[in-house]
């Protein structure tokens, strides 16, 4: 796209508003004018001289004035030019001896080099982008001859520009304010004119990391590369741009599961168009310890591949002239001995491809089966862990590994197949690995995540309890029964539910015998022969709810006569009446005992009368409740 007639038009807009105040200006405090000067704005060293007086007003030896050009009470005499070297805001005045001083604001910007960038296009062209906004515009000299182009400052800063021949170029920007001295300093970078974008050159990939790559680049400056990548042998997609580096870091990709391939494509901005490098791509690379057998598998796209390498602790050990390969078995092992394998694929145009050091110990009999079959039993702030063994394995040293809401940690060790965790809290999410070594120091795999039944509970508005608790997974063939339990708090047991396979219960009992519950879950596995896992205990406090009517009709004819409240769980009781007013009209400690509506042997008007109840619990916790109840009268 040609910006010329843009840029043209803004040029005209931008000189009309340079038009509207020229030099030189004229004093502006008071009026008329009394002298003038050449400059009033610009950035520093800016040089402001006295070019004339007016109106009658003189200034020579005859009739001498001072001048303050800074504004700071620092008068010379018949001085008529002056340099502010720093950057700020100044009065400059002119003391006249016969009619006092005269005035104007001059303003002294920082003198900066303002910043660019050129992005270099076929036909010898190039585009040039002003990233600077410390200016109002901008003046860019392509140093050929050709007339200076005059930018705004912001989005429209950019200017395209075609000379008349290949090779080095000097592409100068400065500066300036409108109404101001040109005189800011200018910033001046080569480029090369060329007659058409070359393809670049990946030369180098290293996966440094899991998630981390990094590209090398064989690149020009001053152009725009836009790099390009495919996941797993897919499309491309435009990752990001690259420009004026030759090395980039690609993060967040997961080298262990994908491979990757790259390519970089120079970008001509002035015509649209792209010239694409080679294709590289990094290795999906993965070491398998087998019995006896190192397994090197790997994962790319094979286009373009002359040959891979496969380096084994630092020393280059397998070359693989197949470009299709895809494995190498390395049996030059020794048990117990720890090897790091990288793979280097290399291209036929010469780039190179590095993989992630992969490292890992030898081994040369079977793996120990895994630990099965773990029960889990809690008590108070520890578990005890019970599993069985496979015979076909003698075990040397079990390793219990312990997760605090998901971080994994080693706890302890054990020759038993049994281990008590003395640290163990239910609220805290806490699972636990098992893994062992046999007599010949081969380790087993990890055992399942086993996670103790944690038990938690809810008290419902009505007194009922919601009972969860999470499935046990540590059974092969998984829990039969989850057996609950309920205890009073003395220990003793009230009640037991066999829930099957659910893990929640909903106790809505009734008992207004025992206000604490304690309940723990057991369960019960598929397989014959196994202990039984065992929650924590949770105890759970009903609340001693309060139930009241709302009216009652006192009249003798044994009809709702008597206003009473009924409790739950209630030790002590304290029940007050009040009228309207504040008056005390009865008080009672008895729960069967309620108020007839009467006061000192008077039946009470009807209306509405305030009671308060005082309550204790039956484990000694104190409480107040408040409320109104409505006295009518029964038509006879």
């Amino acid at each position: 796209m040609n910006c010329k007639p843009v840029i043209l038009f803004l040029f005209l807009i931008l000189a009309a508003l340079t038009l509207q105040a020229q030099p030189p200006y004229q004093s502006t405090n008071p009026s008329p004018p009394r002298f003038e000067v050449d400059q009033v704005r610009g950035c520093a060293p800016l040089t402001v001289t006295i070019t004339q007086f007016l109106n009658g007003y003189q200034c020579n030896g005859t009739s001498p004035c001072d001048m303050d050009y800074e504004g700071n009470n620092t008068f010379e005499s018949l001085k008529f030019s002056h340099t502010y070297t720093t950057p700020g805001k100044y009065t400059m005045r002119v003391l006249f001896q016969a009619s006092g001083f005269a005035e104007i604001p001059i303003e002294v910007y920082p003198n900066i080099q303002p910043e660019f960038d050129i992005y270099t296009c076929g036909g010898n062209q190039v585009q040039v982008k002003v990233t600077d906004t410390n200016y109002n515009q901008y003046v860019i000299n392509y140093n050929d001859g050709s007339p200076d182009v005059i930018v705004p400052s912001g989005s429209l800063a950019k200017d395209s520009h075609t000379f008349g021949s290949s090779g080095p170029k000097n592409i100068t920007v400065r500066g300036r304010f409108l109404n101001a001295d040109d005189n800011c300093n200018a910033m001046t970078k080569p480029v090369d004119a060329v007659s058409s974008l070359a393809p670049p050159a990946i030369t180098k990939l290293t996966v440094t990391a899991s998630d981390q790559i990094q590209l090398d680049f064989d690149n020009k400056p001053n152009v725009i590369y836009k790099l390009m990548i495919a996941t797993n042998g897919g499309n491309f997609q435009a990752l990001q741009n690259v420009y004026n580096t030759t090395s980039v870091t690609v993060p967040n990709v997961r080298t262990d599961d994908n491979y990757y391939c790259f390519r970089l494509d120079a970008f001509d901005p002035c015509f649209n168009t792209t010239a694409a490098s080679n294709t590289i791509c990094s290795a999906n690379f993965d070491l398998v310890t087998q019995n006896n057998v190192n397994k090197l598998l790997w994962a790319t796209s094979s286009a373009g591949i002359a040959s891979f390498a496969i380096t084994k602790n630092g020393v280059m050990a397998i070359g693989i002239a197949n470009a299709a390969a895809v494995s190498y078995d390395d049996t030059n092992v020794v048990c117990g001995t720890e090897y790091c394998y990288e793979l280097t694929t290399s291209y036929i145009n010469g780039s190179t491809s590095t993989s992630l050091l992969k490292c890992g110990k030898a081994f040369s009999t079977n793996i120990p089966s895994v630990v099965t079959d773990i029960s889990s039993v809690v008590s108070d702030n520890t578990v005890k862990l019970q599993w069985t063994q496979d015979p076909l394995f003698t075990v040397k040293e079990y390793t219990m590994v312990k997760s605090t809401n998901g971080n994994f940690s080693t706890i302890g060790t054990t020759a038993t197949p049994t281990f008590t965790d003395e640290a163990y809290a239910a609220d805290a999410a806490s699972c636990y690995r098992i893994t062992y070594k046999d007599a010949c120091d081969n380790a087993s795999p990890a055992s399942v995540d086993v996670c103790p039944i944690v038990l938690s509970g809810a008290l419902q508005s009505d007194n009922s309890i919601n009972l969860n608790w999470t499935d046990y997974a540590g059974y092969v063939n998984g829990v039969a029964n989850y057996r609950v339990e309920k205890f009073d708090d003395q220990g003793n047991l009230l009640q037991t539910f066999d829930m099957g396979t659910a893990i929640t219960l909903l106790d809505n009992s009734q008992d207004l015998v025992n206000q604490v519950y304690v309940y723990r879950v057991t369960g019960i596995a598929n397989d014959g022969g196994l202990i039984s896992s065992v929650s924590n205990t949770i105890t759970m406090i009903k609340e001693p709810n309060l139930f009241y009517p709302t009216a009652f009709t006192p009249g003798n004819d044994g009809l709702n006569d008597v206003f009473k409240i009924f409790g739950q769980y209630t030790a002590k009781f304290e029940f007050k009446i009040f009228n309207r007013w504040g008056e005390l009209l009865f008080i009672t400690s008895d729960f069967s005992q309620g108020w007839d509506g009467t006061y000192k042997g008077n039946l009470m008007p009807e209306g509405t009368y305030v009671f308060r109840a005082k309550i204790t619990d039956f484990i000694d916790r104190t409480s107040e409740r408040s409320g109104t109840i409505v006295l009518f009268r029964r038509n006879k």
